[in-house]
């Protein structure tokens, strides 16, 4: 007897699914898709992102699907395949603060994940945590993780490096309710033992309140830590300080270095601190001086030196606004890519624009920088960057339609002499009109850049996703191994079903130009990974089309109210997931 097509495609997308669920969907190569990493209910919120030694990554982020933050983890291998089930693991559900602060997540050497952050399991106040998750999800320091400090004390924002010894250093602010406050450090072996038998204090003068530190490796085990020296009041002097530490704790530089004292930094600002490879740092920040806002660097060597001016190096000297910078180096040449929003003095326009400032602290590209992005009533904000190739890459988003929380993010790289590298500038890597926060981003060994950010398409803050290979293209890479000619991907897209959420009909949307073939359908799953649903597809669906779906199973009884995933699947291949909010 032989089966019909129908059920012959029937039962081959089911058990390509069951082989495949839940971690069939990869980094997309379609910038209004993305890779949904955690969308639950309720919202997902300050995600935190790490490229391990396998290229894969490590995202955690704060969940409140439970009713309360919890802290999650997802890895993902490095084609984006989620390695763990779909909105990851739980790291901790203990008892958290309603206003979040900030925390901090790494790869290390071995491939393991470190998280630090900060709940009020003990006294009811903020303490901070620690954990080590394997790549198979093993909780290495204990199911409860580690407690680096245990007091009555403030203790927000910790964050956390890997010394070139291996070991974990962690620090982070100590604010008491009364008088000074702490810089606190603490330091771990790689099995979680505790190098000091309690949090040393590092840094912080009678009655001031020192805050926003950054940590980074630097040599023979060593650690270089920069903070604000005091956020007590608004008038305080919220100078930048930084200072290198042994691995016993003790200082290694006679004092801190006032790395910038000639104004306050804005509040809650933390500097930007990059390790440079010999035992040194770069230190990069904004202040508004004489009405002034500009960005500054300044190069500390082995010894605590300043390589360049007091003070630091402007990266542009006209009389615009050059805020909210980022920092790629490269150290190999010991030059520094620098892109900062360039703003007029109203702060109504906004461009991208870029210096390069070389070993010995001159601007490269000119006193006023180079335009990437021109300054016009497009609101363009939050550049980042990484180092790639001899130049960098920066990515921001923008308002493109003026409306608030509506956003798409961009991507520029450069070469070393600031000329573009890839075809489209910008290149979109998403172009989803949604909310776009946090975009904390990671590169991998192989140049991958991922991102991650805070985004509302579905309605609450979920966090997503986007890879970018070195030549400009997203999803899968397409480099030639080991000298093989580069196969063409075959396109498989969709469009956002319409409605959504929806009551009746929804249409599920199939891009044009989609290369389907014969026996494509569309597969319907429940937030289980259930399949409830399978919807051929005619051929003539490939010049773009809409397939209506009615909410209903198979057996063509109604499904219940809830959120379902669904994907286009061909003999080739299949689409990435796309969510569909059915309402009753």
């Amino acid at each position: 007897m032989t089966r019909s097509p129908r059920l012959a495609l029937a039962a081959a997308l089911a058990l390509l699914l069951l082989l495949t669920a839940p971690a069939a969907a990869q980094w997309p190569s379609d910038p209004g898709a993305n890779l949904a990493i955690a969308d639950r209910t309720s919202e997902q919120v300050i995600p935190k992102i790490a490229s391990a030694p396998d290229n894969g990554t490590y995202v955690g982020w704060f969940d409140l699907a439970a009713g309360s933050y919890d802290v999650y983890l997802q890895r993902l291998n490095a084609a984006g395949v989620e390695q763990w089930p779909h909105n990851g693991i739980l790291v901790s559900d203990h008892p958290q603060n309603t206003s979040l602060v900030d925390w901090d997540l790494i790869a290390d050497s071995a491939g393991n994940c470190v998280l630090v952050f900060a709940d009020i399991r003990g006294a009811g106040d903020l303490d901070v945590q620690a954990y080590k998750i394997a790549p198979d999800g093993t909780f290495l320091w204990g199911a409860n993780g580690i407690t680096l400090s245990v007091s009555t004390d403030y203790e927000p924002a910790p964050r956390v490096t890997e010394a070139s010894d291996g070991d974990l250093v962690f620090v982070w602010p100590r604010w008491p309710d009364g008088g000074g406050g702490k810089i606190m450090m603490q330091r771990l072996a790689p099995d979680g033992t505790l190098r000091y038998p309690a949090p040393l204090p590092i840094a912080g003068d009678p009655n001031e309140q020192p805050a926003f530190a950054a940590i980074v490796a630097a040599d023979a085990g060593s650690v270089i830590v920069s903070w604000v020296r005091d956020v007590t009041t608004f008038m305080s002097s919220r100078h930048v300080r930084a200072r290198k530490f042994a691995p016993d704790g003790s200082p290694l530089w006679p004092a801190h270095v006032n790395v910038f004292d000639a104004v306050s930094v804005p509040i809650a600002y933390t500097p930007k601190l990059e390790p440079d490879g010999t035992g040194g740092a770069l230190v990069l920040w904004h202040r508004s001086q004489s009405n002034l806002y500009n960005s500054l660097l300044q190069h500390l060597s082995a010894s605590g030196a300043e390589l360049f001016p007091h003070n630091g190096v402007e990266v542009a000297t006209t009389a615009m606004y050059h805020i909210d910078p980022a920092l790629a180096y490269r150290r190999a040449t010991g030059e520094c890519f620098i892109f900062w929003n360039e703003r007029n003095s109203n702060q109504s326009q906004w461009g991208i624009y870029a210096q390069k400032i070389t070993a010995a602290g001159a601007r490269a590209w000119g006193n006023a920088g180079l335009e990437l992005q021109p300054v016009n009533t497009i609101y363009k904000s939050y550049p980042r960057c990484v180092q790639i190739g001899d130049g960098a890459a920066v990515f921001y988003y923008e308002e493109p339609t003026g409306q608030f929380n509506r956003d798409r993010l961009l991507a520029i790289r450069i070469d070393t002499n600031g000329a573009l590298v890839w075809p489209t500038t910008p290149l979109v890597v998403s172009s989803y009109l949604s909310s776009k926060a946090r975009i904390p981003l990671t590169i991998d060994a192989a140049g991958v850049t991922k991102i991650v950010w805070e985004d509302d398409r579905n309605g609450n803050p979920d966090v997503y996703g986007q890879n970018v290979n070195p030549d400009g293209t997203l999803g899968p890479s397409q480099t030639a191994i080991g000298g093989a000619e580069p196969v063409a991907p075959v396109a498989i897209l969709l469009l956002p079903n319409q409605p959504n959420p929806f009551r009746g009909l929804t249409e599920l949307g199939i891009a044009a130009g989609t290369a389907l073939g014969a026996n494509a359908a569309f597969v319907i799953a429940d937030a289980a990974g259930r399949i409830v649903r399978t919807i051929e597809v005619p051929g003539w669906a490939s010049d773009g089309a809409r397939i209506a779906w009615d909410g209903r199973d198979d057996r063509g009884a109604p499904l219940p109210s809830g959120t379902y995933f669904y994907r286009l699947v061909t003999p080739t291949g299949e689409s990435a997931p796309a969510r569909a909010t059915l309402v009753r």
